[in-house]
């Protein structure tokens, strides 16, 4: 037991959906819904899904039941009397080992993301939909026990041997807790848990529903993790005062919160099953995938001729960069892989990308944010360079020194990102103020000072002009500050990340382009007044893809990009999916993890990780399936092996 246990243990430690100190969020457990149908349409794809990967998106709402139902008389609920509990064991099947292993999308996306996991499926609209679901059929229960205690005869007149609430619920419980306990806890299960006995003794009014949370509660800490204790005990607490006190509403709670619990135990059984089976998952994926892909494809499925019609016009493509062995047809299709990451994200893509179209566009966001920031490093290093030019001429027509050239804070518009940029003290003079002294030779003189007990011959300075007669006629070394070489990239770079992080909108780049313009203006010597036009002009290379900035941009991010991409490749090429797994998801390279986090470095290597991770395991599936064959020919089996696989 105690080694059951604590295998259990350490299936629950990476759990993501723990249960909050909120009753209600404890108690919410996930309706069914349909998954998004996969093009392909695999039976394993296709249908209902129930819980969502955290890399799947989730479709098609379960049904929905009218607000207005909540507050009418139990006649009102005489249509929904056969509804299905939120959690049974029909919803948990397909976290049964047996539908993970056959479960040809999960086993593609778990190459990609090491903390791949399933947890019950409540985001966006969808979540709302399946929460009200649930909170319609607890209120459906509660007003049900309701008229039964109040009135016996008229609820059975009204629902006769028809299945209700209570017991479909415990036909539910009892179906889930045969697929968690083992199998010499399946006798006392059917013995205690006896569904009819249960409602007979319900009905005489003889049950003795503590002694049953009791049980419920031994039997589940022998097999739960012990983070689930305490939602057990609760569960006991709320059935037990709900029998004793007849509060109807804490007996429902009671029943929410076991269902809860046992949907938790089997999440946490099936993704620790996950963590287990990720080796020989991974390891057999081409294998599975090739097979898998071929069935699709005799079927007509999968256009492999628009696939390779894709790669042979590739070969077009031309080379951004010049790299070593350049030309061979895996890295023509990475030059395609990487112009089709950059094309819009409503661009179709081939077939045979149908798994990875999630990743690629995720791969076009990040690319598009490092271009759009080059483009506004692009204007900052334009302005500043203006400044400096125009206060050198400046300088140049004045010789006197002057206070500095930059405004005082009492004088400019608050930065949006005034923290990260270090900025200089308003009353001390700038370095180029001293560039005139030194242009026109006008350097500071500095007079002797005669002992204080001997009297001048000379009128003293503070009473006469003459004074300056009394100057030595030699010249002492001109007092001048040097240059500064520090360069404030970095700073205003994270700067400008700093406000697109404030943000999560899809459209926040033209949302914050009048923030990133002061920014930009603020992080220069430029005056204020040009504000508006460096608006317009962010805006405008922002929005505008085909404008030549964001060319002159997009092209120095992929000549830093193919570098480390061929770099990846050919170190991808001879692992294992396995090993290339661990060496693309494990810990980067101690190059790129010294350098400062959110650096251009770091980003360019996390995202050519990623594209050769993709690109290496996409070649192998499919190099010998449709891009390195004549789609016309026989499509018999050998003649798919003929071609090469490995890149």
């Amino acid at each position: 037991m105690r080694k059951e246990r604590a295998n259990s243990t350490a299936a629950a430690n990476n759990h993501l959906n723990p249960p909050s100190g909120n009753d209600e969020d404890k108690s919410r457990a996930p309706a069914a819904v349909k998954e998004s149908s996969q093009k392909i349409g695999d039976e394993n794809v296709e249908g209902q899904g129930h819980f969502g990967l955290a890399t799947c998106r989730q479709s098609s709402p379960p049904r929905t039941y009218n607000h207005h139902l909540l507050q009418r008389t139990p006649a009102a609920f005489d249509q929904y009397a056969a509804l299905e509990p939120p959690v049974t064991k029909k919803t948990l099947s397909e976290l049964d080992v047996n539908k993970i292993v056959h479960n040809p999308k999960l086993r593609h996306d778990i190459n990609f993301d090491p903390d791949l996991h399933f947890r019950p499926n409540l985001d966006g609209e969808k979540g709302k939909i399946k929460a009200e679901k649930q909170d319609a059929f607890y209120e459906l229960m509660r007003t049900q026990l309701c008229h039964f205690l109040t009135n016996r005869e008229d609820f059975n007149n009204q629902y006769g041997n028809a299945d209700w609430c209570l017991p479909a619920t415990l036909k539910a419980i009892r179906g889930i807790l045969e697929t968690l306990v083992p199998q010499r806890d399946r006798p006392s299960v059917e013995e205690t848990f006896n569904v009819d006995l249960l409602m007979q003794q319900f009905c005489k009014g003889v049950a003795d529903l503590p002694k049953l949370a009791q049980w419920l509660s031994q039997l589940l800490k022998c097999h739960c993790a012990p983070m689930r204790d305490t939602w057990v005990d609760e569960m006991v607490i709320q059935i037990s005062m709900g029998d004793q006190e007849g509060d109807v509403a804490k007996l429902v709670l009671g029943m929410r919160n076991l269902l809860g619990v046992l949907e938790a135990m089997k999440l946490d059984v099936a993704n620790h099953q996950i963590r287990c089976l990720r080796p020989l998952l991974i390891e057999d994926t081409i294998h599975f995938e090739q097979k898998f892909f071929m069935r699709k494809i005799a079927l007509d499925k999968v256009n492999v001729g628009q696939a390779h019609a894709w790669f042979r016009n590739a070969r077009d493509l031309p080379d951004i960069v010049s790299v070593a062995q350049s030309k061979d047809n895996f890295w023509d299709f990475m030059k395609a892989l990487v112009d089709l990451i950059l094309q819009p994200t409503n661009t179709p893509h081939p077939d045979t990308f149908i798994w990875d179209t999630e990743r690629l566009h995720k791969l076009h966001a990040d690319i598009e944010d490092m271009i759009k920031l080059e483009i506004c490093m692009q204007l900052f290093r334009r302005l500043q360079a203006d400044s400096r030019r125009q206060a050198a001429r400046r300088m140049a027509c004045d010789d006197t020194p002057v206070t500095s050239t930059v405004a005082s804070p009492s004088t400019r518009p608050a930065s949006p990102a005034d923290n990260s940029i270090p900025s200089l003290d308003p009353v001390l003079p700038s370095p180029y103020d001293f560039l005139s002294i030194r242009a026109s030779g006008n350097h500071h003189r500095f007079s002797h000072l005669e002992d204080d007990a001997v009297t001048s011959s000379f009128p003293s300075p503070r009473s006469s002009p003459l004074s300056l007669a009394s100057t030595p006629d030699y010249a002492p070394s001109p007092l001048c500050l040097s240059m500064p070489s520090v360069d404030t990239s970095p700073h205003v770079r994270s700067s400008l990340q700093a406000i697109l992080s404030s943000s999560n909108s899809p459209d926040r780049w033209r949302i914050l382009a009048p923030a990133l313009a002061l920014q930009i203006l603020h992080s220069t010597t430029a005056n204020l007044t040009r504000l508006p036009q460096v608006e317009f002009e962010l805006a405008s290379y922002l929005s505008n893809t085909g404008s030549g900035p964001y060319r002159d941009a997009e092209r120095k991010v992929l000549v830093q990009l193919y570098p480390v991409l061929r770099k990846l490749v050919d170190s991808y090429t001879p692992l294992t999916c396995p090993q290339m797994f661990e060496a693309a998801t494990g810990q980067k390279s101690t190059t790129v993890s010294s350098t400062k986090v959110g650096s251009v470095n770091e980003e360019i290597e996390d995202v050519a990780t990623r594209i050769a991770h993709i690109g290496v395991l996409h070649w192998r599936v499919w190099a010998p399936l449709a891009y390195l064959v004549d789609p016309d020919a026989d499509l018999e089996e050998p003649t798919f092996m003929r071609a090469k696989s490995e890149p």
